[in-house]
């Protein structure tokens, strides 16, 4: 066999081999796939778990004792230059004192995203759960929808309140029997 009629039959072999992958167009009429849709809103069920909005109040104070960090620093520095102390022993003591709070911001960065991540995975296996259990196709974070969303709103299911149930069981359960008046 030739070298040219080998290519030949290798690309037309080729063709056959990609074209059989590929789905034909005009296969006949389109059908309909019904798709299940769940929304919820992720702001509220950080806010009903305990982990998430432990999270961010620990952002929030990691930020604050940082930045109490820096001006307790900046006053140090202001200090030793009202005291006239050496430009070189200024310098390193500026530069100690941004290694120190590097170090700071680098350990509180790094215990905010655990949480962070800790409580995200907990949502993630909730929102999974209870999709699995309504038989949902497709959830979305209602916040996040910016157009279509009346549609998703009036077709879809609001599961907000099952994922904090699912994440929070001890809430879900119903109050307690009030006791019997003492004495009867």
């Amino acid at each position: 066999m030739t070298s040219t009629k080998f290519i030949t039959s290798v690309l037309a072999a080729s063709l056959v081999a990609v074209s059989a992958g590929i789905p034909t167009l005009a296969a006949g009429p389109a059908q309909t796939t019904s798709v299940k849709f769940g929304y919820f809103n992720l702001a509220l069920v950080k806010a009903s778990y305990p982990e998430a909005a432990g999270s961010e109040a620990l952002r929030v104070s990691a930020e604050n004792q940082l930045r109490r960090d820096v001006e307790e620093g900046n006053k140090r520095l202001q200090k030793a230059q009202e005291e006239k102390k050496e430009k070189t022993e200024i310098e390193k003591m500026a530069r100690e004192l941004q290694i120190e709070i590097n170090a700071k911001q680098n350990a509180l960065i790094q215990l905010v995203q655990t949480q962070t991540a800790m409580a995200t995975q907990a949502i993630a296996a909730a929102v999974a759960q209870v999709s699995k259990d309504k038989g949902l196709d497709v959830v979305v974070d209602g916040a996040g929808v910016f157009a279509g969303g009346e549609k998703l709103v009036n077709s879809g299911e609001d599961i907000t309140e099952s994922i904090v149930k699912k994440l929070a069981p001890q809430l879900a359960k119903p109050p307690s029997e009030k006791p019997a008046p003492a004495g009867k």
